[in-house]
């Protein structure tokens, strides 16, 4: 993917792709409301979006990371821990404070439960996806020190990752790790992938629908299989290929946003660039702004998720302009030159 028009260097493709990801995850959480008024649209708007909003972020996660042989260690792991942990950490306590057991239990008490979000990121519910990622990056970085940087070890760590046993809420590990790397290897075969890019994104965006169909509800699809099979030997092999078309989907769907974003409309690219700049605080913030709705009409749901972006937005330009709160709240560095938009690194989400 070629640089974009992006200051300091940014490719506002990657930036708009981030900006797709971000309103798709807020649009799957504004449809949890919906779910007495409007269940049929509900279900369908959110397994829809959630078939590839995660897996395109974990993919652009791993798309710009450093290059082979630029990865530096020290500033590696020092870097996603202050993106993606610090910020985990500090809003699982303002969301524990706020929407959570909060601290009327007693310190002791409370200071437990943000202790079980280490043991458990679906606990609270609504950052899981910042403490996984990091995992699977602190995972990558070992990987690429162990391994050179070579990519068939990536590949084989992959294998790897989605046979071990994964325990407890991690097993969602697994899933990002893969997309994760998937990401950095479509970068180093640029050269390959990008003069290939159409027919590429042709195929994907024929791929994505029948798979989509196949496996949608995934568990409604893996609850059959195991029900046709009778718990028989088969049946493991039958949900693995349920996860492995679920895969399958996520990725062609990818490639046909990636080859998407080339062709798009340079003023689309730009309004997208916008969200996708602000992504991570859209996504640690929305929250509030989503549940503060409860049942409205279905008819509202673009309102609903205009009003949740907006106020997100608003709110992460706000906690940006002091340095101390954009580091542990947000996970980025800001200068006051850099608002509205940010001069900001974004390689995490």
């Amino acid at each position: 993917m070629a640089r974009g028009e992006g200051a300091a260097g940014r490719d506002r493709r990657i930036d708009a792709l981030k900006g797709v990801a971000a309103v798709c995850v807020v649009l799957y959480h504004t449809m949890g409301q919906y779910w007495i008024t409007a269940p049929k649209l509900a279900l369908y708007l959110r397994e829809f979006v959630f078939s590839f909003m995660l897996p395109l972020f974990a993919f652009l996660s791993g798309y710009v990371q450093p290059r082979a042989g630029a990865l530096r260690p020290r500033e590696y792991f020092v870097r996603r821990t202050l993106g993606l942990l610090v910020p985990y950490v500090g809003w699982e306590i303002i969301y524990g404070v706020t929407l959570g057991p909060g601290l009327k239990r007693g310190p002791f008490v409370f200071g437990a439960y943000v202790l079980s979000t280490f043991g458990n990121p679906h606990l609270e519910g609504r950052m899981w996806y910042l403490y996984v990622l990091w995992l699977a990056l602190m995972f990558l970085g070992l990987v690429r020190i162990l391994g050179r940087d070579r990519t068939w070890v990536l590949v084989a760590s992959v294998a790897l990752v989605m046979v071990w046993p994964w325990w407890g809420q991690f097993k969602r590990f697994q899933w990002v790790y893969m997309y994760v790397v998937f990401g950095l290897v479509a970068r180093r075969y640029d050269d390959v992938l990008v003069p290939r890019r159409r027919s590429i994104g042709i195929a994907g965006a024929v791929a994505f629908v029948p798979l989509w169909l196949l496996t949608r509800p995934e568990r409604v699809a893996v609850a059959r299989v195991t029900a046709i099979l009778h718990d028989a030997a088969a049946a493991s092999a039958g949900v693995a290929t349920i996860y492995a078309l679920s895969t399958a989907t996520a990725i062609a769907a990818i490639a046909a946003l990636v080859a998407a974003a080339y062709t798009a409309p340079h003023g689309l690219v730009r309004t997208l660039a916008v969200p996708g700049r602000l992504s991570l605080g859209i996504y640690v913030v929305h929250f509030y702004f989503v549940e503060a709705w409860h049942e409205p009409s279905p008819w509202l749901i673009p309102v609903i998720v205009a009003f949740a972006l907006t106020g997100s937005m608003a709110v992460t330009l706000l906690l940006a302009r002091w340095r101390v709160s954009a580091t542990l709240l947000l996970g980025e560095r800001w200068t006051p030159k850099s608002l509205p938009l940010g001069e900001v690194k974004t390689e995490t989400l």
